[in-house]
């Protein structure tokens, strides 16, 4: 499967990959370099922090990396349908071993670039639009189908219980791939270097849970 195109509906597996990606980039980006690789919520709240607190170099380094968390999307629309999964994860890890050895304040928009990639280039996972670098509208997703069964919904029960299920299984391994992260972060002297061999696996299109 490696020499395809991203699909337009992958599976839980290559969604469970992505999340651990994710959740060790987050914890290592945060810990090295005081800024989130993914999560451009929390980096716009340390980019008004800066604002109020007339940090201006840190409300500067805040919006650089908003801004290269948006030039991965971009890229990811333009190159997408163009060039292979395999391709695109292929950036995306160069870009995180590029994040390794370079000096924090490059490294951490290096990091938010690739991030931006890897969320905008699979979007789709066992029928369900989902996102593997922030999970905060995932989570509402899940709600919202579990209030639906009580209040009514359009959508078939067992539909709505296999998303809400999956996105349980990806906030865990999102957590886990935190966990690693932070340990890494702790243990290794370039610890971003080991996230990078969990790419490939993305490429497999196997399904460990029900989806």
């Amino acid at each position: 499967m490696a020499n395809l195109l991203p699909s337009s509906d992958n599976t839980a597996w290559q969604a469970s990959i992505l999340v651990i990606v994710a959740g060790y980039a987050d914890a290592v980006g945060f810990l090295a370099f005081g800024a989130f690789a993914g999560a451009m919520t929390g980096n716009t709240v340390l980019l008004g922090i800066a604002l109020a607190g007339a940090d201006f170099d840190a409300a500067a380094q805040s919006a650089i990396i908003i801004a290269s968390f948006l030039a991965g999307v971009a890229v990811s629309a333009v190159l997408g349908r163009k060039l292979p999964l395999v391709a695109i994860f292929a950036i995306e890890a160069i870009a995180i071993v590029g994040a390794a050895l370079v000096a924090p304040l490059v490294a951490a928009p290096v990091l938010a670039f690739a991030m931006g990639l890897q969320n905008a280039t699979m979007t789709r996972f066992a029928g369900a639009s989902l996102n593997t670098v922030f999970l905060t509208g995932n989570l509402q997703k899940m709600m919202q189908n579990f209030v639906g069964r009580f209040i009514g919904s359009t959508r078939p029960p067992k539909s709505e219980a296999a998303e809400s299920a999956m996105i349980v299984g990806l906030w865990t391994t999102y957590l886990g791939g935190v966990v690693v992260g932070a340990l890494a972060h702790h243990w290794l002297t370039y610890p971003l270097m080991p996230v990078v061999l969990l790419l490939p696996l993305a490429l497999i299109r196997r399904v460990p849970w029900n989806s």
